[in-house]
């Protein structure tokens, strides 16, 4: 039987056996995967008391821990190289990048919260991109750059002119050209090239799936323009993650690009013009394991953010206010390592745009309020890179949108009613691809996803294995944005 690897994300929050989790807490990723491996050699097929597998065995039973525990290891197999800086190498790095940087202004940061860590066998290690955080967020980091602070204030005038033609003319859109491509390292294929030489095979059988824009409510008139060379497949346009894939069997190393046009249209909305009586409906509300759940944490976040608030737009927007005015930008590791994305962010209060869309979504669902979402990329003149956001549902008016990070980035900058703008409203600098969360490809790729939930620059497969994002090489670029 074909199986999906990516399906045993689903079952995630099933837990791990207390040897195995407290193993992973302290960082022994090692012996922790050993005792997974241990705990899958055993005979699950049959309980004591219960029925055999397949004999109608309990929702939850031993099947949703074996999928959990397969996760958990790739999981554990893949955190190492995420936290890769000791101490000592933190602070070097952060020295070659900034004036006067010392060694207890790195442990002061830590003690804040402000830089990403785990143990690993046995040693702190910080996250690989930690200084970016740093250096792109924070104010006073920015001006002793080494290198000197990068200007925001172009692209923020952009954004106030975009919000006043909204104000005024209740729309604006623009004209999109953007090229992308996806495809292995040469190191990787020549590893792969060279096991399938191993086993009798002169090439290596590659599949890869690229992001292109989907047909949605602000996304239209798509062309695609180029492919280096005829896809397989081109998912059908309302997709909920579209992609074109190709297929081939490659015995020299080559990428997968398409170039695609389309028109974005971003319509101004102010969620709290409508009237707070209407009926809303119930869809888009329930829990989506294992990110989007309703634990005890965010339960209790919700219902006080909402206290004594009727109006669902006045709740989605409190919801909003909390995550854009207290959740502190961090890049983050890769989503696939990452566990109850929501509740952690809540708690920590830190995250990158996808965190927290999806602490906004989560939060949302709880108070009741119809909530999804969308992800691409953020595209502009000179600019092309990944980006996620929410919707939500307000009646009579429909979805509208809310792009978190956006707004706590024009908080930190001051800019309150850009930060408002982004609470019903978006810009037309957008590329849509998806428009669900943890949603398979068509046709689905069977080996594990490099991000096994959303998919903004594209994956790979070789011989039947997902390729990691060190073992992939993806571009981006925006080529034509004319404004309408």
């Amino acid at each position: 039987m074909i199986v999906d690897q990516n399906e045993c994300f689903r079952s995630l929050n099933a837990g791990l056996p207390d040897d195995v989790a407290r193993l992973k807490a302290a960082g022994y990723y090692k012996e922790a995967i050993a005792r997974i491996d241990a705990y899958l050699a055993e005979d699950w097929t049959a309980t004591q008391n219960g029925p055999a597998r397949g004999e109608n065995p309990a929702p939850g039973g031993v099947d949703a821990l074996r999928a959990s525990l397969a996760a958990q290891r790739e999981i554990m197999r893949r955190l190492p190289g995420e936290y890769i800086y000791t101490e000592a190498q933190a602070l070097a790095l952060m020295q070659s990048k900034l004036r006067g940087f010392t060694l207890e202004e790195l442990r002061a940061l830590d003690r804040a919260g402000r830089v990403d860590w785990r143990f690993v066998e046995g040693e702190k290690r910080y996250l690989d991109r930690f200084a970016e955080t740093l250096l792109d967020t924070d104010p006073a980091f920015a001006a002793r750059r080494l290198d000197g602070a990068p200007d925001g204030g172009a692209a923020r005038a952009r954004r106030r002119a975009t919000h006043e033609k909204m104000l005024r003319e209740g729309a604006a859109s623009a004209r999109i050209t953007v090229e992308a491509g996806v495809g292995m390292t040469d190191e990787a294929f020549a590893r792969a090239l060279a096991q399938a030489k191993a086993e009798g095979r002169n090439a290596v059988h590659v599949r890869a799936w690229l992001p292109l824009p989907a047909a949605c409510e602000s996304q239209s008139d798509i062309t695609f323009d180029a492919f280096s060379e005829p896809p397989a497949r081109i998912a059908a346009e309302n997709a909920p993650q579209r992609t074109a894939c190709w297929e081939a069997d490659l015995t020299e190393n080559r990428r997968f690009t398409a170039r695609y046009s389309y028109t974005q249209t971003a319509r101004y909305a102010d969620p709290l013009a409508f009237a707070p009586d209407a009926a809303q409906p119930d869809f888009y509300t329930g829990e989506q394991a294992p990110h989007i759940v309703f634990t005890p944490y965010l339960r209790a976040l919700a219902a006080q953010l909402t206290e004594g608030v009727t109006n669902p737009a006045e709740k989605a927007k409190r919801i909003y206010d909390y995550v854009t005015l207290n959740v502190h930008y961090h890049y983050q590791p890769a989503y696939f390592v990452l566990e109850d994305i929501p509740t952690r962010c809540a708690m920590d209060r830190r995250g990158d745009c996808g965190v927290m869309a999806l602490t906004f979504i989560t939060l949302c669902r709880i108070a009741g309020i119809p909530a999804r979402w969308q992800s691409g990329l953020a595209v502009g003149p000179g600019k092309c890179g990944c980006h996620d956001w929410a919707m939500f549902y307000i009646a009579p008016g429909g979805w509208m949108y809310a792009d978190c990070s956006y707004g706590a980035s024009m908080a930190r900058a001051g800019e309150e009613e850009l930060r408002r703008h982004y609470f019903g409203s978006i810009d037309p600098g957008r590329m849509v691809a998806n428009r669900a969360f943890q949603a398979n490809f068509d046709p689905p790729m069977l080996g594990l996803r490099a991000d096994p939930y959303d998919n903004q620059s594209g994956e790979v497969e070789a011989d039947g294995a997902g390729l990691w994002w060190s073992d992939t090489v993806t571009t981006k670029e925006t080529l034509s944005y004319q404004e309408l």
